[in-house]
C-alpha cells in the first residue's frame, strides 16, 4: 500500500478496475440476480412505473429489469461499469454517481442486486433513501448476508472488507429507517470452484478485492488451507464456497 492511500481508501472494493471480466466471472452474482428475479413484478404492473438501480455495475440485473420499464434509471460510481452498461442496454439511462450519496430518489421502483452488503453503515443510508422518497415507493434488494463465505473467514489472514450482518440485523435496519417490510427471505446457496485458486481468482475478477493486498506468501498458505480444509463434500476435485442470499421488498 503506497503511502498516499488511507486506511479506508485501502478496503475500497475495486469495481472499477474488473470492468473488462466482471460479467464472465460472476458466476455468485448471476445466480442471486436470477433468484432475486422472481420478486420482480409482472411487467403489466411495472411499464408505466418510473425505476432507479442503485449499483448495478455492468448492467447484470439491469437486463431482468430494461424489458419491465419504459423508464429505467441506473447509478453506480463504478464509471468503467457505467460505460459498459450503456453499451449493453443503451435503452436504460445510466449514470455515474454515488448511491449512498444519492440526493434524488423520486421514483415509483428501487432495485439492487449484490450490493447492499457494501454498506458500512446501513441505517443513516436506509434513511437517506426514505427521506428522498416519495409515498408508495417500493424497494426491492438482493445482497448477501451472515453466514456467507465463512470458509474464507476461517483462513483469511486480513479483514474482510465487508462487515457482515444477518438477515434480522438487515430487517431491523429497514424497519428503524422507517420502511415497511413486506416480505424477506433467506436462501443457502453452495458455489463450488474447480480450485481454491480459482476461488481467489474469482474475487478479483469480480472487483471483490480491495488495495490492500495480502503477502504471496501468506496468499498461497490460505489457498492450500482451504484446499485442505473444505474440499467439495461429494468427494470429486474442486472446493466449496457457501453463500447466503437474502432478498427483502419493503414500502414507504
Amino acid at each position: 500500500m503506497t503511502a498516499d492511500v488511507s486506511d479506508s481508501d485501502a478496503l475500497l472494493p475495486r469495481f472499477n478496475d474488473r470492468a473488462d471480466s466482471y460479467t464472465q466471472a460472476a458466476v455468485v452474482q448471476r445466480a442471486l440476480a436470477k433468484w432475486l428475479a422472481e420478486w420482480v413484478e409482472p411487467i403489466e404492473q411495472t411499464r408505466w412505473l418510473t425505476a432507479l438501480e442503485l449499483g448495478p455495475g455492468d448492467g447484470l440485473f439491469t437486463r431482468v429489469l430494461a424489458p419491465q420499464f419504459d423508464s429505467l434509471t441506473a447509478v453506480d460510481n463504478a464509471s468503467q461499469m457505467v460505460e459498459r452498461g450503456r453499451c449493453a442496454l443503451p435503452e436504460v439511462k445510466w449514470l455515474v454517481g454515488d448511491a449512498w450519496q444519492i440526493e434524488r430518489l423520486g421514483f415509483d421502483r428501487v432495485y439492487s442486486a449484490s450490493f447492499l452488503q457494501w454498506c458500512d453503515d446501513p441505517l443513516p443510508v436506509l434513511s437517506n433513501w426514505h427521506g428522498l422518497a416519495k409515498p408508495g415507493t417500493r424497494m426491492l434488494h438482493g445482497f448477501y448476508v451472515a453466514p456467507t463465505l465463512k470458509e474464507w473467514q476461517t483462513i483469511s489472514l486480513s479483514r474482510s472488507p465487508i462487515r457482515w450482518r444477518s438477515a434480522e440485523e438487515w430487517i431491523t435496519c429497514f424497519r428503524e429507517a422507517g420502511w415497511k417490510v413486506l416480505r424477506s427471505d433467506s436462501h443457502s446457496h453452495t458455489q463450488r470452484f474447480p480450485s481454491a485458486l480459482e476461488l481467489v481468482r474469482f474475487f478479483h475478477r469480480t472487483g471483490a478485492t480491495t488495495a490492500k493486498q495480502t503477502s504471496a506468501s501468506g496468499l498461497r498458505k490460505m489457498i492450500s488451507d482451504y484446499e485442505s480444509r473444505f474440499p467439495a463434500t461429494d468427494g470429486s476435485p474442486g472446493v466449496e464456497s457457501q453463500w447466503t442470499f437474502f432478498r427483502i421488498e419493503v414500502a414507504k
